[in-house]
């Protein structure tokens, strides 16, 4: 069966993590990536999967016109596709400006939808993009939220539309088709075993326990941190900054002052309320 699978996010929320765990459960003999946006589950909003599956040169053509044409490749490549694909996605689940889904249910298998405390992603995604806290809090709260890729580097990805974090969150929960298998990243933290299974059934990978042990050994968070001190980690992050910092649940307690942690509960608070984390 040829078709999707979303690996979807709001950033710094442990997406990274389940793609290298998924790859290293399918792929056992292969050497997990180097870098967040090769490899297994490369990004929904890259400009080769426009290219390769539409013959087109993305240079000549604005990006409303990618942004159209979208949809339109993602049926091609689930045409095209003897086996399913997975992708990793930031972008909201959303409408194109004509009114039809970026994310065609048709050729969608299912998605994974990754989440985490938002007062936790905003100190993560301060460390990650070297921005103030309150600029990182205050992005949380923005419906208008959009990913951009850094000016210093090539464009290989379109503009990702992501709302409010609580938006991003409710798009995917209510998204038509299959519902969604949600993992929260507080209970991949304690249970890493637990949540690989679980993606695993919703996905339809085969999997024994020892498979199962061996991907959740080869991702472990102390394991990466070394990895990325031999190797590196290209996660579009600017230069000198650890992609693989804490890896803890909580760390906000210590970061965000009083009065930013009730700016996020005040804006976003009903969401948190429904996955546990007011």
């Amino acid at each position: 069966m040829s078709g999707f699978y979303w690996i979807a996010s709001y950033p710094k929320s442990g997406n990274t993590w389940l793609r290298l765990a998924l790859a290293a459960l399918l792929h056992p003999d292969k050497a997990l990536p180097s870098d967040a946006n090769t490899g297994f589950a490369p990004n929904a909003s890259q400009l080769y999967d426009l290219e390769e599956a539409l013959d087109v040169e993305s240079s000549d053509l604005s990006l409303a016109e990618l942004e159209a044409l979208r949809p339109v490749a993602y049926r091609m490549l689930a045409q095209q596709a003897k086996r399913p694909l997975f992708r990793k996605v930031h972008d909201a689940w959303s409408r194109i400006p004509g009114g039809e889904p970026l994310f065609p249910p048709e050729v969608t298998l299912g998605a994974f939808y990754i989440v985490r405390d938002p007062r936790d992603v905003a100190v993560s995604w301060s460390h990650f993009a070297a921005q103030p806290l309150d600029a990182a809090v205050n992005s949380l709260c923005n419906p208008a939220g959009l990913l951009l890729g850094r000016p210093d580097r090539a464009r290989f990805n379109l503009p990702q539309r992501l709302s409010s974090w609580s938006g991003h969150v409710q798009s995917w929960l209510e998204a038509p088709g299959r519902p969604c298998c949600l993992l929260r990243y507080e209970d991949m933290l304690a249970d890493p075993l637990g949540s690989l299974r679980r993606a695993a059934f919703y996905a339809g990978i085969p999997h024994d326990q020892a498979d199962l042990e061996r991907a959740v050994a080869a991702t472990d968070f102390v394991v990466l941190q070394q990895a990325e001190a031999r190797h590196g980690f290209d996660g579009g992050q600017p230069k000198g900054v650890r992609f693989f910092r804490t890896g803890r649940a909580g760390g906000w307690r210590d970061c965000l002052t009083p009065q930013q942690a009730d700016l996020l509960a005040a804006s976003q608070g009903a969401m948190m309320r429904q996955l546990g984390y007011l």
